[in-house]
């Protein structure tokens, strides 16, 4: 479930000014702020983006990154108790103007109006405080904490490398367990299936040669995509989708068109019987089923 939104966002003059950030992830940052709930955070996700705006969840990941890393947001991981399963991602809105300071400069007429602009400021100054309150113990010079769960990973990935390109000092170390981290938060990818695409590239006649660090995976070729994005997609092309499972007794799909729309449709053909499309719909999330019906359509 997402946030629930509110009637106004806002987009400060650091963020409207920054030649740092494209025009969507500017406007991303004023859904992010007015998605931000009393606690001081936002958690919605790249997929809810992703429809809100038209685009891929590849392109949502990249603004969420170049936000961070211009420290206009923050990004926490939350765990369901006693696991390494991601429980949500609550993005934070960094202050970057003291709660006095900042400037509504919109003249109000009407107490309907102004009682709207003292809820922007209360909004504001909420995000504020709750930063502050979560912050209290940071300090530039603390030491990175990273998840259980990424640090180790970190030495399942490295042991995939020949000595000579494994990390030699902190610094070199730190890099890698940044690189793991953001694979998991900004990309959206469990550790787990990047290390099965790495131990593949490093049995691959040529990516061998070419796959020396796992920086390379944040990094971007000459189409401007993530290799971890073009990495996950091509091996996930060779996967069927996770609707398959959600059909039991499964034998076969078919494809037939529908008369009331002439359009191509999908069967799957069980233990039990034949199952159409609009059945098929049911069983699953729409995304899934999008997912499932392209595949089958480019199997038969």
């Amino acid at each position: 479930m997402e946030n629930k939104k509110n009637y106004y966002a806002v987009i400060p003059a650091p963020v409207r000014y920054s030649k740092k950030l494209k025009a969507n992830e500017k406007l991303m940052y004023g859904e992010i702020t007015a998605l931000t709930n009393d606690k001081g955070f936002c958690f919605a996700s790249n997929e809810y983006f992703a429809m809100l705006y038209g685009v891929s969840k590849t392109s949502v990941s990249k603004w969420i990154s170049n936000l961070e890393n211009n420290k206009f947001i923050r990004i926490k991981m939350i765990y369901l108790q006693g696991t390494k399963q991601i429980k949500e991602r609550r993005i934070y809105i960094t202050p970057l103007l003291k709660k006095s300071s900042i400037p509504i400069e919109e003249k109000f007429n009407t107490p309907l109006e102004q009682k709207l602009k003292d809820n922007i400021l209360t909004n504001i100054n909420n995000i504020y405080t709750n930063y502050t309150n979560n912050n209290n113990n940071t300090t530039k010079s603390k030491k990175r904490q990273y998840s259980e769960k990424t640090t180790k990973a970190f030495s399942y990935f490295a042991e995939l490398f020949p000595l000579k390109y494994r990390p030699k000092t902190e610094t070199q170390k730190n890099k890698w367990l940044d690189c793991l981290d953001k694979i998991q938060r900004l990309d959206g990818y469990d550790l787990r299936e990047v290390y099965n695409i790495a131990k593949q590239l490093r049995n691959d006649e040529f990516w061998q040669n070419n796959f020396l660090t796992i920086l390379k995976f944040r990094n971007t070729d000459k189409n401007g995509i993530k290799y971890i994005d073009r990495f996950m997609m091509q091996h996930k092309a060779k996967q069927k989708p996770i609707g398959f499972k959600k059909i039991k007794n499964l034998q076969e799909f078919f494809i037939y068109k529908n008369p009331a729309n002439n359009q191509k449709e999908i069967g799957a053909k069980t233990k039990n019987g034949n199952i159409h499309e609009f059945q098929i719909k049911g069983l699953m999330m729409t995304n899934e089923f999008q997912e499932l019906k392209q595949y089958v359509l480019n199997e038969l």
